[in-house]
């Protein structure tokens, strides 16, 4: 299967803080095998939002950046605060700039979870315009795709 628009929707919804949109095309991606697209888009969206933040000019920010990043979230925002357990955000950050790999005893609820919170503290921060926006999940969609083949 392949990212549809729907997916990049539903995508968009949530990094643009339409909450109700978002609610609303989450539960129609109902089958198994939409959701684990889905994931796979996030997942690349993720990645590349990472990349944009902690690499720059092909170095890769160290660990106190890291950690200052998820305690910044942490403290601005209630609902990262109470969700997002700082520890293993961290090690995800890591793992996403080839730093160290996921803990077997991270679940992959939780491993989504983080992804999803860190994935819109990072894009809340970048501040992008709506033509930026467009072309972060165009190369997003792009990644996912090429990882689906």
């Amino acid at each position: 299967m392949k990212i549809t628009d729907e997916h990049v929707a539903t995508l968009r919804a949530q990094l643009s803080g339409d909450t109700d949109e978002y609610a609303r095309r989450l539960d129609e991606l109902v089958s198994t095998e939409t959701q684990a697209t889905y994931t796979t888009l996030i997942t690349a969206a993720f990645f590349e939002a990472v990349d944009r933040r902690f690499v720059i000019n092909g170095k890769t920010a160290g660990d106190r950046e890291i950690i200052d990043f998820v305690a910044t979230k942490r403290e601005i925002n209630p609902i990262a605060a109470e969700r997002l357990d700082p520890v293993i955000a961290e090690q995800v950050l890591a793992h996403a700039l080839g730093k160290g790999s996921i803990p077997g005893d991270i679940d992959s609820d939780t491993l989504m979870e983080t992804q999803v919170l860190l994935l819109a503290a990072l894009i809340g921060e970048a501040d992008l315009s709506e033509s930026e926006l467009e072309a972060f999940l165009a190369k997003a969609r792009a990644e996912a795709d090429e990882h689906l083949d």
